[in-house]
């Protein structure tokens, strides 16, 4: 990555509002959001952040550079006891910096989270099969393809996306 990697740290509410704004841009391009731009919220965002740090459910990343926020990402625990070993992975790199090394220096710093964590063992996602650059992202980590929701997202007349489920062995 080079000197020009960003600098990773957690999250702070005060940060809703500008990740919001660029969770409303990407959701702009129909099919790399499952949201819709008027159904993000930053207090929704604000209350996740909150809730993941005080209630030791996860984890929630802003990569910055330059004081610029440039992308965000969050481990989430699933709430059910039987599943309580497993993490939900969300990550988006911010329009106009994809392409630098951002998604991968939050993904390393999430997967080296979860390894140092007892409690998860494994890491899940879903990524639109649509998105080539995630999809091979995920892969060079270790993920692996654990299944297919064809059809899963409707993004204009007769106009569909696959979701694509993958998960990181991360425990014992």
């Amino acid at each position: 990555m080079g000197s020009d990697a960003p600098s990773i740290r957690n999250a702070r509410p005060e940060d809703a509002p500008r990740l919001a704004a660029a969770e409303r841009a990407i959701a702009r391009v129909p099919g790399m959001l499952a949201s819709r731009p008027d159904e993000i919220d930053d207090d929704a965002v604000r209350r996740m952040i909150v809730d993941l740090e005080e209630r030791g459910r996860g984890i929630f990343l802003v990569a910055e550079r330059a004081g610029t926020l440039v992308g965000h990402a969050l481990l989430e625990s699933l709430s059910l006891a039987v599943t309580s070993h497993v993490v939900r992975l969300t990550i988006a790199v911010h329009e106009g910096h994809q392409r630098q090394g951002v998604g991968r220096a939050l993904m390393n710093e999430l997967l080296r989270w979860a390894r140092s964590n007892p409690r998860v063992e494994k890491v899940e996602l879903q990524v639109r099969s649509s998105n080539d650059r995630a999809i091979a992202l995920y892969r060079s980590l270790g993920f692996v393809e654990e299944g297919r929701k064809t059809r899963r997202l409707k993004i204009g007349p007769n106009v569909y996306i696959d979701d694509i489920y993958m998960a990181l062995w991360v425990g014992p």
